[in-house]
């Protein structure tokens, strides 16, 4: 079975392929309604060591011993592949905690879902993450899909996706032979907002640029709503069991605005015992998100300021506006884009499940579309100059970078250079952009080090962050570092002593400071 999984903050949305359909996987909750979703949740037991997940942890929301943690995949960016996270009296690897909420979503989809799958039968799956989402969160999505049994075929930034499912729902149609168009995906889901640029001909996409906000989304307009009815009432402190349920209350009923609504009526009463409703008129609500709405505007428009030179683009050569993610469902989003952008801005029929079925149509060979993504971060390493007196960044791989396509084809770049000390301790980092001294800045995740011999007396020892490093004299010989960059954004790097041909090969990922890269090949 082919599906296309969106793991969202709020909401996990599964797509099926389905000879050339694509509907979107249906789930049974505990009540035995049918949900279109699957909630992103997790719950431990307060005696430790039980925990559960999906619509199990829901069904827990309102039991004392349990814990409840919502928008866990919006910490995934805080964390490295190492991190641990205390729930309840547990401390958890953060991977382990995914893994085990994607084992749950794949033993649902067999025992919960609409989907008539045989016990046996494997599930392939393309997977999504935000667009401007840090290697640690890529590296810690991919690997939790693999380690909970499922086949993964290929990761597609979110926006992607959307992108593609836009261009099967509106220019996908029968005989029809259109030119090159440029898209502008709008996608304000649970916890971020990412805004791309996409060029399409016939079915091949291409990102032009991209640009979002790590840490906005829909839970913040849930904490906006959560505090104006906390003002309402007089309130001021909560418990943690309090203040969740009290923003599940206000995720509910903002869920329910539509157009025409006037005021809210919030239930105090399901937290605080008497405390009955507090209304809201939506004016104000709206008044207070404004500012959260334009955010998202400057960054769409700063997507389209960085286009790459000799892309003839602007906004009235865009064909659409295109709102997608569930929390672009609020009224104030599409009213705000409207009076900016008038007629150019279309919602998708489905805005929580585009990128879903976008992914399910990637997944798709026979569907025809192929799609190229670039760089959405600056990745580099710190180098010493002026004789180690002071530390400069060297770019490897510009932020929008056009990746390889999917023929297997790999991204280069190359270093080469006489060695100057003992040992080479290599710290790489990716951030969101650089400054004008050609300083990273914005969002700076550190990624693992890596430790490489010059001194060949050294290449045998296995613990070379013990020795210092130390000026030595300059040899007649070269080091070479060979960098490479798959379709997915994957860098390895060999470093070679051409001295004696000694080499080692590195898988790199975010593992935060002082975390070695382990060498995936050695020789010599």
């Amino acid at each position: 079975m082919l599906l296309g999984i969106d793991y969202g903050t709020t909401r996990t949305v599964v797509a099926a392929v389905d000879r050339g359909n694509y509907p979107v996987v249906s789930f049974h909750n505990e009540s035995g309604d049918t949900m279109q979703w699957y909630p992103s949740l997790v719950a431990a037991h307060s005696g430790g060591g039980e925990r559960r997940f999906g619509f199990d942890a829901a069904a827990r929301q309102n039991e004392p011993v349990w814990t409840v943690l919502r928008s866990f995949k919006r910490e995934l960016s805080q964390h490295t592949p190492e991190s641990r996270l205390t729930l309840a009296q547990d401390s958890v690897p953060v991977i382990d905690l995914l893994t085990e909420f994607l084992i749950q979503l794949r033993r649902d989809l067999f025992e919960r879902s609409n989907l008539r799958l045989k016990r046996s039968e494997p599930l392939e799956a393309m997977i999504s993450v935000p667009a401007n989402s840090n290697s640690n969160q890529r590296f810690i999505t991919l690997e939790a899909f693999r380690r909970a049994g499922f086949h993964v075929k290929g990761t597609i930034n979110e926006p992607s996706a959307a992108g593609i499912e836009y261009a099967h729902h509106y220019l996908n149609t029968a005989g029809s032979s259109r030119g090159r168009e440029h898209v502008v995906v709008y996608d304000l889901g649970g916890g971020t907002f990412d805004a791309s640029v996409i060029s399409i001909a016939e079915r091949r996409h291409e990102v032009v640029s991209s640009d979002g906000i790590a840490h906005l989304g829909g839970d913040d307009f849930d904490q906006l709503l959560f505090e104006l009815a906390l003002e309402q009432a007089g309130v001021r402190e909560l418990t943690e069991r309090e203040r969740f349920r009290l923003l599940e209350e206000c995720r509910e009923k903002k869920e329910g605005l539509h157009p025409n609504t006037r005021r809210l009526a919030i239930d105090l009463g399901q937290v605080l015992e008497g405390a009955g409703e507090v209304i809201i008129s939506t004016a104000e609500f709206y008044e207070r998100s404004r500012p959260l709405v334009e955010q998202t505007i400057e960054a769409m428009e700063s997507a389209m300021k960085k286009l790459p030179a000799g892309a003839e683009l602007d906004w009235r050569s865009v064909a659409a506006i295109y709102m997608v993610g569930g929390a672009s469902d609020l009224p104030i989003v599409g009213r705000t884009l409207r009076e900016r952008f008038s007629r150019q801005v279309k919602k998708s029929p489905y805005p929580h499940a585009a990128t879903a079925i976008g992914l399910a149509i990637a997944a798709d060979t026979e569907a025809g579309y192929t799609l190229r993504e670039r760089f959405t971060r600056h990745f580099g390493v710190w180098r010493e100059s002026d004789e180690g007196r002071t530390v400069q960044l060297d770019v490897l791989f510009e932020k929008d970078t056009l990746l390889p396509d999917s023929e297997g084809g790999r991204l280069t770049r190359s270093r080469r250079y006489q060695p100057a000390h003992n040992l080479g301790h290599f710290r790489y980092v990716e951030c969101s952009r650089i400054d004008e001294d050609n300083q990273p800045t914005g969002d700076i995740t550190p990624w693992a080090d890596i430790y490489f011999p010059f001194d060949p007396r050294l290449q045998n020892d296995p613990q070379l962050e013990r020795f210092a490093v130390t000026r030595m004299p300059p040899g007649d010989y070269f080091v070479e570092e060979l960098y490479s960059c798959d379709q997915t954004g994957i860098i390895e790097v060999e470093m070679i002593n051409h001295a004696n041909g000694w080499r080692r090969t590195f898988q790199l990922h975010g593992g935060g400071e002082r975390k070695r890269a382990q060498a995936t090949k050695v020789s010599g």
